[in-house]
């Protein structure tokens, strides 16, 4: 398998600009233009990451569904309730992480993914649905690089 060398130099640069764009429009109001701009953010870092050869047919084909998903349920109905998808972990990992409202279409779209998934493959992916508290319940190590005197 052959690995290219530009996709491979542009991934880190623009996925720092995603990442700094991502953290300022969590802060931003509420509203279908932050979450269609989030989810526009998910699917630019899965494609380079993909582009550099890291990704996985199975995470390709979830992003995919999830985007089917949006853009069918938009063009129907306006009530497109997935925003966006991207690979998680690293190496190649076989976890993708949805952005979507939270509410109970949202997840019965996800259903909908998981089995036209199965259908395609014959595998069920298992679905991991909401958040842990995080840092804010847990604390955090702060590390600090000390100066050179």
């Amino acid at each position: 398998r052959n690995y290219g060398i530009r996709a491979a130099t542009r991934h880190p640069i623009y996925e720092n600009f995603r990442v700094k764009a991502f953290k300022a429009l969590l802060t931003s109001s509420t509203s279908d233009d932050q979450f269609t701009a989030l989810g526009e953010l998910l699917y630019q870092c899965h494609y380079s990451y993909s582009a550099c050869g890291l990704g996985s047919d199975g995470t390709d084909r979830l992003v995919q569904l999830v985007q089917e998903m949006h853009h069918s349920k938009l063009s129907r109905s306006g009530e497109g309730t997935l925003y966006g998808a991207k690979i998680t972990g690293g190496g190649s990992g076989g976890t993708v992480c949805v952005v979507g409202r939270n509410c109970l279409r949202s997840s019965e779209q996800i259903l909908q993914i998981q089995k036209r998934y199965k259908g395609a493959t014959g595998y069920l992916p298992i679905v991991f649905e909401g958040s842990s508290p995080g840092a804010g319940k847990f604390g955090h190590l702060r590390i600090r690089r000390r100066s050179k005197d």
